[in-house]
């Protein structure tokens, strides 16, 4: 007979379980970063506009141009000093698009230099335009690029990083014609030839495999991928949840909730309204019927995370945080309807898109809630809460501070790049099952020494977390 666990303790393990079945979703099937060979990125839009990016790993420039680039520690400050005009003739003198028509694309390299961190070395990235206006998005093409090294192990990938007819965005790993049924899909590509090499120096590209599926559920995905990179809504999400497994009154301050039932009810309702508020500004902004300008939008994003912190710190609307995720929801949806523009999804699937990337987005939100909550109910009766709930609240305030003087004064503090060690996945899942564990060995040592707090007013210290008779056990 299966035995009956208690909330706290199934909690415990369904938060454990899901860790590893949801980094699967952000497990990486390919890199074209290799740290030996160029990248050609393409961006196509349903307008007939298209960009790119070309990068090459800094052993590679230092072996062609004689420079002395650290390979592991090269920033694009590093990169932008050297002669980059030099950089650029050589690939503009080497990259060339041409369409199935004969049509020539005219591309540009702009004055835009980066250093991308990968796996493999870090990359030197280089922007370019593309001067065409098609009729529409073009879809077969072939790319040529001359420079590959005789003689080496260079090659060059083509990698579509955005295609919103086939359902592709942000993608930086996965080159064309990729197969990731194979056992070494990367190592295929070079079999087949779908790579460029200095033998052979053009690939072809087909698109033109139009799918209202695969536009869908790339619209879900990347509303599933925004979330969890997008690191301001996860604070949002978190700095709510921090008291929804709390009771506020004037008498006892904040308590913790009678029950597992009541603390999920509480942390529903906040998601629901969360939900229908950015939902009602994700249509409106991404049908093009309101738009307001992104700094504006992206500053009250940040400042909704101080205001909110400062409630948990001296509630205003005690016992009504649903309110709060209503009013901020409300711009957060503008902030995922920007993004939508940005990457140029076409009006004609406009609608479907919209619909396929908030699923995304309440999939994502759904799992940050089911991870985050087993450890936040766990530790609601010790006294280490009250540290959690204030401590956690006055750094997600700093934190969110820092944003909004970023994004007022459009200058790089770099608080990003500390909170990105903690909050990529799959890194965020194995810290939040961290997290869990802790949080259930805290619960049973209080419970041992007798002090959890109270959750009535009359000073019962029972167990109430267990099922009662009236009620089903968790299994």
């Amino acid at each position: 007979m299966i035995a009956q666990l208690s909330p706290r303790k199934a909690m415990a393990l369904v938060a454990l379980l899901l860790v590893p079945l949801f980094g699967l979703l952000f497990t990486a099937t390919a890199s074209a970063h290799d740290g030996n060979s160029s990248v050609v990125y393409l961006d196509v839009f349903p307008d007939g506009t298209a960009q790119g990016q070309l990068e090459h790993p800094v052993p590679l420039l230092n072996e062609i141009f004689d420079l002395d680039l650290d390979p592991d520690t090269a920033t694009a400050d590093d990169i932008a000093a050297i002669n980059t005009d030099v950089v650029r003739s050589y690939n503009a003198d080497n990259l060339s698009i041409v369409s199935r028509d004969g049509t020539v694309w005219n591309i540009e390299f702009t004055g835009e230099v980066d250093a991308v961190e990968t796996e493999n070395k870090i990359y030197a990235a280089f922007e370019f335009d593309i001067n065409n206006v098609f009729d529409s998005a073009p879809r077969q093409f072939d790319v040529t690029f001359d420079g590959i090294v005789p003689n080496s192990s260079h090659f060059a990938w083509v990698v579509m990083r955005t295609d919103p007819v086939t359902g592709v965005f942000l993608n930086e790993g996965d080159p064309v014609g990729l197969d990731n049924d194979i056992e070494n899909p990367l190592e295929g590509l070079v079999e087949n030839g779908r790579v460029i090499t200095a033998d052979n120096p053009t690939l072809d590209v087909d698109l033109d495999n139009p799918s209202t599926w695969k536009a869908f559920t790339g619209t879900v995905a990347l509303g599933m991928e925004h979330i969890f990179i997008g690191t301001d809504h996860i604070l949002f999400v978190l700095v709510l949840l921090l008291p929804a497994v709390m009771v506020f009154s004037l008498a006892d301050g904040w308590a913790p909730v009678p029950s597992f039932k009541e603390g999920l009810w509480r942390v529903l309702k906040i998601a629901t309204s969360f939900t229908i508020a950015h939902s009602i500004t994700l249509a409106l902004g991404g049908l093009g019927i309101i738009e307001l300008p992104s700094k504006l939008v992206e500053t009250i994003i940040a400042l909704s995370i101080v205001a909110t912190a400062f409630h948990n710190l001296k509630p205003i609307f005690a016992n009504r945080e649903a309110l709060i995720a209503f009013a901020f929801g409300i711009f957060h949806g503008f902030g995922f309807a920007g993004l939508l523009t940005d990457l140029g999804v076409g009006n004609g699937q406009r609608l479907l898109s919209l619909f396929g990337f908030n699923i995304g987005v309440e999939i994502g939100q759904g799992f940050i809630i089911l991870l985050l909550f087993p450890a936040l109910f766990l530790l609601r009766r010790t006294s280490v809460y009250q540290f959690v709930l204030k401590g956690g609240s006055m750094l997600l305030a700093l934190v969110a501070t820092i944003w909004a003087i970023e994004r007022i004064f459009e200058t790089e503090i770099g608080i990003d790049n500390i909170l990105e060690k903690f909050t990529r996945a799959p890194r965020v899942f194995a810290l939040v099952a961290i997290v869990t564990v802790i949080a259930a060995g805290i619960r049973q040592v209080e419970a041992a020494r007798g002090n959890l707090l109270a959750i009535d007013g009359t000073g019962n210290t029972s167990d109430a977390d267990l099922p009662k008779d009236d009620e089903p056990a968790l299994v």
